[in-house]
């Protein structure tokens, strides 16, 4: 369940100075609207398009639609949101377009622009990070993103977001500035400028420029999350200043802020993220070397939300990657090394830096299990594909490793 139907349901009856006893017409009661609006209540088919009916017969901002029901922006507008909240992004994806171009055909710029984004946020989601780069990029350059400088802020961030997934981290910082300078520029609310101070740190923290990362999120971050705004929006601020204290070398750090994190963050408010948190930070504590109970915890919570929402194939493939791992440094290299072997053999989908974690714990594992010249031939690999998108410290990790490897440090019945 999603609020994206919700938000656009309420946006367009205050547009239209609508009460929800109004909006109900009878219908529906106006606690009934409430549910809708907020999230909680799911609306069937039919619903939809009797909350399109009833805005349809009040004009709004962008003026009457000529044609269909059917066809108008406002009917697919809901249509697109309802997929999205219903996590079917190929429908989202096409029902948006749909909108985006009956938006263009009244001359309504801000539709064509929001059912762009989401379609956009739709592409990024399935990880297919050029066709976003290409939709974003229209966003960022379009003359309502120069004139509001939110829009401006949100095509940015999803631009270096979608350049990080691509590897391309001198990309993903260069747009995550531009998104920090537009929400600072405009004195946009809190989670605005949070969603872009997270952009950049996320980059900037893959890049290896650990201390510039750290800065930002002690100056920039941990203060706004003082202040009052949304939980997810604070969750996720937290679980990102977790992952940069990790990559630091402060575990205690790293433990502190995604606890944090895990009690804003709540399957009841959205499994995606759930999913994608308890994933993501079962990833930072293994890195860290920690494969205690707590975290096999978290990769078994990401499973079993995957299970509910079916995560794209790269992000089942990384949880496949964290069990590897939990099963290696936990001793059963055997079984890690089939594991592993198999996230591998499938690397092309994966972000090339995710790859080159791959072949890392690959490479290791191999070496516990007493194969030590196959281990330094994936190590070897890691290190190219980490300096292929330009994390030289991470390379540089890597090749310390396959040094140890050839030297006989890291093998059969080795501290870890």
């Amino acid at each position: 369940m999603g609020k994206s139907f919700g938000e656009q349901l309420r946006s367009e009856r205050l547009d239209r100075r609508l009460t929800q006893a109004e909006l109900g017409n009878g219908i529906y009661a106006p606690h009934e609207i409430s549910l809708y609006e907020t999230g909680r209540r799911e609306p069937a088919p039919r619903a939809v398009e009797l909350f399109a009916e009833r805005l349809a017969a009040v004009p709004g901002r962008a003026g009457p639609w000529p044609g269909r029901l059917q066809d108008s922006p406002l009917f697919l507008a809901l249509s697109a949101r309802q997929c999205l909240d219903e996590r079917d992004y190929p429908e989202a994806l096409r029902l948006s377009g749909a909108a985006a171009g009956a938006s263009r055909t009244i001359g309504d710029s801000a539709g064509w622009w929001a059912m762009t984004y989401l379609g956009a946020r739709c592409l990024h989601t399935v990880h297919a990070f050029r066709d976003c780069i290409r939709a974003t990029a229209l966003l960022a350059y379009h003359p309502l993103a120069g004139e509001e400088q939110g829009l401006k802020a949100q095509a940015e961030t999803l631009l270096s977001s979608a350049w990080l997934g691509l590897g391309d981290l001198g990309a993903a910082i260069t747009h995550a500035r531009a998104a920090v300078r537009a929400a600072h520029r405009q004195g946009l609310g809190p989670e605005v400028f949070l969603d872009a101070s997270e952009a950049l740190v996320c980059a900037l923290a893959e890049a290896g420029r650990l201390d510039e990362a750290w800065e930002y999120c002690s100056t920039l971050m941990l203060p706004l999350l003082e202040g009052g705004m949304g939980r997810q929006a604070k969750g996720k601020a937290f679980w990102a200043v977790g992952n940069v204290a990790f990559r630091r070398g402060d575990p205690a750090g790293g433990l502190r802020h995604h606890r944090a994190a895990a009690g804003l963050l709540q399957p009841g408010a959205d499994v995606e993220l759930w999913a994608r948190f308890n994933s993501g930070t079962a990833a930072m504590r293994l890195a860290a070397g920690i494969h205690d109970g707590e975290t096999l915890a978290c990769i078994e919570h990401a499973e079993a939300a995957t299970a509910v929402v079916g995560l794209p194939v790269s992000a089942q493939l990384e949880l496949v990657h964290s069990r590897g791992i939990w099963l290696d440094l936990n001793g059963d290299h055997t079984l890690a090394v089939g594991m592993l072997s198999d996230v591998y053999a499938r690397r092309e989908e994966l972000p090339p830096q995710t790859s080159g974690e791959v072949a890392l714990h690959l490479g290791l594992a191999l070496a516990r299990t007493g194969r030590p010249e196959d281990g330094s031939a994936y190590l070897a690999d890691s290190e190219q594909r980490f300096r292929s998108v330009g994390a030289a410290d991470r390379a540089a990790h890597v090749a310390g490793l396959a040094h140890r490897v050839s030297t006989g440090r890291i093998g059969p019945g080795l501290p870890r």
